[in-house]
């Protein structure tokens, strides 16, 4: 029963997280960058009212000491100033011994003795309090001393040295004040010192923290883009498999559904269309096969001879069924190596064989249009992979090159060969590529602007079969430039290690 009970448990919890989950999912990208935004500033800005206390309460305790220590100053050098006043007030008393001089003398000494209640009031320390009860009760018996002394004496010693008493008294009292303002400024510098410690220390967590706070979020923000820039990486091979699908934000989540969607869609796309070129090509090879048949027939004479007119219209009719024969076959290749042809043995090839091979089956087309062929080989070379493929590869770019060079020219093949890859190069000197027409060379069924103007015949097949046979064979082709040659296609495949010596 604790079983079933516990496994209960744990399937409730699981399922109020999962519900937690969708809820606190962002609808958007705008909203859950605005969560983020609000949430990694929440720190920054605590912090930033902290340090405001911190340093309000600092400043607050500076106005307060320094408020104290000017006071207290101030208190004391009065208390000396209100002594000497009565001091010289004491003096004319005892000269001039009348009325006006004796109410001075009080109004002085009530004065001082005024000043002193305030000062008892200041929050002062505890010692300077009996400092000044000690200098008030002298300054009363000096006071007395001054009103009873009755010798004819203008200023008897005893008053001379009570005076002098009480100077001494008030100095005391002002170099203890000063004293406690220096210790308050201290106190004060110590205050600021460690405030500013403590918010650099405070300022260097916060921002840790945020920028934590912010890679985490950057993280949560790039997972769902870094998926969906993989979704839609793989359109370009949408039979590869499905697109992997986000989960938050619901408005990329959604983008990755709709990608999914516009997978599928391509993919179906792509298996009707090579099922209807495969279709529509081998539904023209038997009508071809039977004009081809007719044609050979009226040039061999079976039926008759035939006038100088109907045999050039012949001659006409065949180059043309002859052409239309190598697109279909083209079509057909392109079609088999789309749906999954692999290369079906691997056996070591002669580049130096492959290549005499090639240009000698284009031998007539080379003498009729007077093209002489450059050939410069690295010497004997070998490289693995399927003997008609690569044949079907170099024959591509070679006759590319045929096509495109102008009566007379150069045609340049070029092999060169390191520790690890071969190297085979076909220059030619023909119109050459428009910079615009670089980056879609590959691309099937695509003709650049230069072969157009000058009328070449084509179905824009050929680099995209050269380049899908040679990476079944684990190479690479691209265009490269070279003085004195207006286009060169490179073909790089792996070096047979058995062939180094």
């Amino acid at each position: 029963m604790r079983n079933v009970n516990l496994g209960a448990a744990v399937q409730e919890g699981a399922r109020r997280w999962r519900k937690l989950r969708r809820r606190f999912h962002a609808r958007s990208v705008l909203a859950l960058l605005s969560f983020c935004f609000l949430l990694v500033t929440t720190p920054l800005v605590a912090g930033l009212l902290v340090s405001n206390a911190q340093i309000d309460r600092v400043i607050r305790e500076s106005e307060a000491l320094l408020e104290w220590a000017v006071g207290t100053t101030q208190a004391t050098r009065e208390a000396q100033d209100r002594l000497f006043a009565v001091e010289r007030a004491a003096r004319q008393y005892r000269v001039l011994r009348d009325l006006e001089a004796s109410a001075t003398f009080h109004r002085q000494l009530r004065a001082f003795e005024q000043h002193i209640e305030k000062f008892r009031n200041l929050p002062v320390q505890q010692s300077m309090l009996e400092s000044v009860d000690q200098l008030d009760g002298r300054m009363a018996e000096v006071a007395d001393r001054v009103r009873d002394d009755r010798s004819t004496e203008e200023w008897p010693p005893t008053l001379s040295a009570g005076f002098r008493e009480l100077d001494g008294k008030t100095r005391d009292l002002v170099g203890e004040s000063e004293a406690a303002a220096r210790r308050a400024l201290t106190e004060l510098a110590e205050l600021g010192d460690t405030t500013r410690l403590a918010s650099m220390v405070q300022l260097a967590l916060v921002v840790a923290f945020a920028v934590a706070l912010a890679l985490i979020f950057t993280n949560l923000i790039n997972r769902p883009i870094r998926t969906l820039n993989r979704g839609i990486r793989a359109l370009a091979n949408p039979e590869a498999g499905p697109i992997p699908q986000v989960s938050s934000p619901r408005d990329l989540r959604a983008l990755s559904v709709r990608l999914e969607w516009a997978r599928r869609r391509l993919a179906r796309t792509e298996r009707d269309r090579q099922r209807l070129i495969g279709q529509v090509s081998h539904e023209l090879k038997t009508p071809l096969s039977a004009i081809r048949e007719g044609i050979s027939l009226l040039d061999d004479r079976v039926l008759g001879e035939l006038s100088r007119e109907h045999g050039e219209i012949i001659s006409i009719i065949k180059a043309n069924v002859d052409r239309l024969q190598e697109q279909i076959t083209g079509l057909l290749r392109y079609n088999r190596m789309q749906t999954g042809l692999k290369p079906i043995d691997f056996e070591p090839v002669d580049v130096s064989e492959l290549i005499e091979g090639v240009v000698s089956d284009h031998e007539f087309a080379i003498a009729a249009r007077g093209i002489r062929v450059a050939l410069d080989t690295c010497g004997p070379v070998q490289v693995s992979g399927d003997r008609d493929m690569l044949r079907t590869a170099i024959d591509n770019l070679f006759s590319n090159a045929l096509k495109y060079s102008p009566e007379g020219q150069t045609i340049g093949i070029f092999v060169t060969c390191n520790n690890d890859s071969v190297s085979i190069e076909v220059a030619d000197c023909g119109p050459g590529i428009r910079p615009l027409d670089r980056h879609r060379l590959f691309e099937p069924f695509f003709r650049g602007q230069g072969s157009s103007n000058i009328g070449v015949p084509g179905s824009g097949l050929g680099l995209a079969i050269c380049r899908d046979l040679i990476r079944m064979h684990h190479g690479e082709v691209d265009l490269h430039e070279r003085q004195g040659w207006s286009t060169i296609f490179r073909a790089s495949l792996p070096r047979l290690r058995s062939s180094t010596h």
